[in-house]
């Protein structure tokens, strides 16, 4: 093998040079480097699973899930239609929450859509009626709420029956996320124009004008 300018004589024997060209070194230091930077990541990776497996443990035995982005939970109110028609129900809840808006919103949306605890009430929201997605915008103090379709397909009808539907949504949302001035409700991801003929669907809505 020649030397780094390819010109100098072989070495006696025919071994390797012992002096390695300057961009092999290079390419091997990297390797070096990447081969350790893998091995501390892979170690903390199996330390976190201890960890996890810990916390799991102490929580619930071995068999207990602990995600641990989670931040905790939130303490949440849904309102509800009374059974007997004589006005609403609020309803304490506790949800999982990581501090996203949106998350936030959607798990609260998708607790409103399994309906209430108490016999006393019933669901403002068709039957089947899914909560897809939400989305939180902070700064320009707005939200979108998106529905399945039953939440038109499966309406009763009847002024009284959407008021009550679009009364349950506002109103959670507007004691849950006071901070949300107007709020739009779409259905399969498109606006609708309304839920069975009576309340206009196709501008946003002030939710705390329905407290």
């Amino acid at each position: 093998m020649s030397d780094l300018h390819g010109t100098g004589p072989k070495p006696a024997g025919g071994g390797l040079s012992r002096r390695m060209p300057r961009g092999r070194v290079v390419v091997v230091a990297l390797a070096v480097v990447t081969v350790v930077a893998a091995a501390v990541a892979w170690w903390a990776y199996r330390q976190s699973l201890n960890q996890s497996d810990l916390l799991g443990g102490a929580a619930g035995g071995p068999n207990a899930v602990v995600d641990l982005p989670q931040a905790g939970d939130r303490a949440v109110v849904l309102v509800f239609p009374q059974r007997d028609g004589d006005g609403w129900l609020n309803e304490d809840r506790r949800l999982p929450s990581r501090g996203q808006p949106g998350e936030d919103l959607l798990a609260l949306m998708q607790s409103l859509c399994t309906g209430p605890r108490s016999g006393r009430a019933i669901s403002g929201l068709p039957q089947g009626t899914r909560a897809l997605a939400a989305f939180v915008d902070p700064k320009a103090r707005t939200a979108v709420l998106d529905f399945s379709e039953e939440l038109v397909t499966g309406h009763p009808g009847g002024s009284a029956a959407e008021t009550a539907t679009l009364m349950s949504i506002l109103r959670t949302v507007a004691l849950n996320f006071p901070q949300v001035d107007d709020c739009t409700i779409l259905v399969d991801g498109r606006q609708v124009g309304t839920l069975a003929g009576h309340l206009d669907l196709a501008h946003p809505f002030a939710p705390r004008r329905w407290l």
